[in-house]
């Protein structure tokens, strides 16, 4: 037989709610409405996992967030679920742990239902709030596909979708890639921004120069103006590189910082919540900027081994030898003497 529940019910079923330790922040100990349905065959995990959620909510209620944590982090493992992840979330937050609350977080924006709107602000305002005790990281990458580890924990393949959010301190970024030489960097994490540019290199051997074998020539002072017209030549066209590389890399500079900033504003312009397609633009744009910043580099590099060639070819330059002086023969006179000085 069956009593229908009439308004009286409701204290009666209030006080029942609070006294197995229900908290009205949790939104999965709350109402079965937001909760996915489940088939028979999974009727002893459910009833597990809510045992689990019962078990965190009263530990919630009594401030002890590391146990309501594990509790709910026992609820996750049998089943991942946005309520559940909002709860992990506000666990987190509650000691200071905003890094790992912000994974949480994402999982209820990616998985609340539409007809949520108050889960999806409160998820919204927390992970504003997370941003502003973190360190954004931008990495950029000049390889697509390779694994991005923070720390040691795989963060995903480049291009990276969205910044890092890091706690404060120290940390090690590191990239791998099969057929490239790993790359690694430690950062400290202070600050709202920093950016991080990692270049991977296939391992080779380093090309070696050869110097050219001196010319012969017959006659030496033909041979020494020669070899002064060389150095001398060579010495200008290694200027000549020189200037250009500084003016490529002057250029490519220029290019890269506008790149990045370009970049910068249509990632600020598209906070907290950025589409898809944006974020993939703003990746593209990293990625350019960073190869410009590399051309930029390399004309640098190219003409500062120019300009120094040129000076190295000028202070080797050989001299040429002085001019004999014509001989000459003067008299002299002395007392009781007389003779001939000179030179021949």
């Amino acid at each position: 037989m069956h009593s229908k529940m009439t308004p009286t019910h409701y204290p009666r079923l209030v006080s029942i709610c609070l006294a197995l330790g229900f908290h009205p922040i949790l939104a999965l100990a709350a109402s079965d409405n937001s909760a996915p349905k489940e088939s028979a065959s999974d009727g002893d995990s459910t009833k597990e996992r809510r045992e689990w959620m019962n078990k965190g909510n009263a530990e919630y209620v009594q401030k002890h967030w590391e146990a309501a944590r594990d509790c709910y982090t026992k609820a996750w493992d049998i089943k991942h679920h946005f309520t559940i992840a909002a709860n992990l979330a506000d666990v987190e937050m509650k000691m200071n742990h905003y890094a790992e609350a912000v994974g949480y977080l994402k999982y209820v924006l990616a998985n609340v239902p539409e007809g949520q709107a108050d889960k999806r602000k409160a998820a919204e305002e927390q992970l504003t709030e997370c941003r502003n005790h973190l360190t954004a990281v931008r990495v950029a990458v000049d390889v697509t596909n390779a694994t991005v580890l923070v720390d040691g924990r795989d963060v995903g393949q480049t291009p990276l979708r969205e910044d890092l959010l890091l706690e404060p301190g120290k940390h090690v970024i590191s990239v791998t890639k099969p057929g490239y030489s790993n790359q690694t960097q430690e950062l400290s994490a202070e600050g709202n921004q920093v950016d991080v540019t990692l270049t991977l290199e296939k391992p080779g051997a380093a090309p070696t120069l050869t110097p050219a074998p001196p010319s012969v020539q017959a006659d030496h002072s033909v041979a020494v103006d020669n070899r002064v017209s060389g150095y001398r030549m060579g010495s200008y066209i290694a200027f000549g590189v020189g200037v250009l590389g500084v003016g490529a890399g002057t250029f490519f500079l220029i290019r890269a910082h506008s790149t990045q900033s370009d970049s910068d504003a249509e990632y600020d312009g598209c906070l907290p919540n950025c589409p898809a397609a944006k974020q993939q633009h703003i990746s593209s744009l990293d990625i350019r900027a960073l190869h410009q910043r590399t051309e930029s580099e390399v004309s640098f590099i190219v003409g500062g081994a120019g300009l120094a060639t040129g000076v190295t070819l000028l202070l080797l330059e050989p001299k040429k030898p002085a001019a004999t002086s014509a001989g000459y023969v003067r008299p002299w006179v002395g007392v009781g003497q007389a003779g001939l000085y000179g030179a021949f």
